[in-house]
């Protein structure tokens, strides 16, 4: 891969371990004994378990440190079973499609999540990797919009030195990526109970977010 942001590993950890008072406080504040959020696995196999369960364990522990207990299911949520998350993973992925993308999500929709299985194994720290991949995806799902942070998990683009800082320890979330969280978090709730009788006034467009690591 071409590096073309120089950060060393040393800057990359700071990045990893920097959470704001405020992203602390809020995570605090709402966390009591967690929000559920169950999050579906579509079983095609094409994720090794060895790779796949440890990944969903880092995944969760990374969530519930801002309050958000993952509820890992397989298969696909029942017909009117709202708010929940599905991840689909597709392997064979030509090298033209999204080129260097690891994933990618659609916030607008609000369901979906496809990550490119091939790419993720191909990483020494896959374990690591597709955790921060499942994370970012879902995140962008919670959130509802197609943005990124200029640090931490939410960023639009991974350098060797960010994959290689997530291999020791996991990247946070910055102040305001737990706050759109919790924003979008109780969009959807509150959308759930109106059993959808709520127009959605967010933008409606299908858009897919990436996860590139270059």
């Amino acid at each position: 891969m071409k590096l073309t942001t120089m950060i060393t590993i040393a800057a990359a950890m700071a990045v990893a371990t920097s959470v704001s008072a405020s992203a602390k406080e809020t995570a605090k504040d709402k966390n009591g004994a967690g929000r559920p959020l169950t999050v579906y696995i579509c079983d095609n196999n094409t994720i090794d378990p060895f790779i796949e369960e440890p990944a969903k364990a880092l995944a969760s522990d990374m969530f519930a440190k801002i309050g958000v207990n993952l509820h890992w299911r397989r298969g696909e949520p029942s017909q009117g079973q709202a708010g929940a998350i599905v991840v689909e993973f597709v392997t064979d992925v030509p090298n033209t499609f999204k080129p260097g993308a690891l994933a990618y999500a659609l916030p607008f929709e609000g369901v979906h999540i496809r990550i490119f299985a091939n790419r993720i194994n191909g990483h020494s720290s896959s374990r690591q990797v597709l955790a921060h991949v499942m994370v970012h995806e879902i995140t962008h799902i919670l959130q509802g919009e197609a943005r990124h942070s200029a640090e931490g998990i939410m960023k639009a683009r991974w350098t060797p030195d960010d994959l290689a800082a997530m291999g020791v320890k996991p990247l946070t979330f910055t102040a305001e990526d737990v706050d759109l969280i919790y924003q979008g978090m109780d969009y959807r709730e509150a959308h759930a109970k109106a059993d959808s009788k709520t127009p959605d006034t967010r933008n409606t467009t299908a858009a897919a977010v990436e996860t590139t690591a270059k």
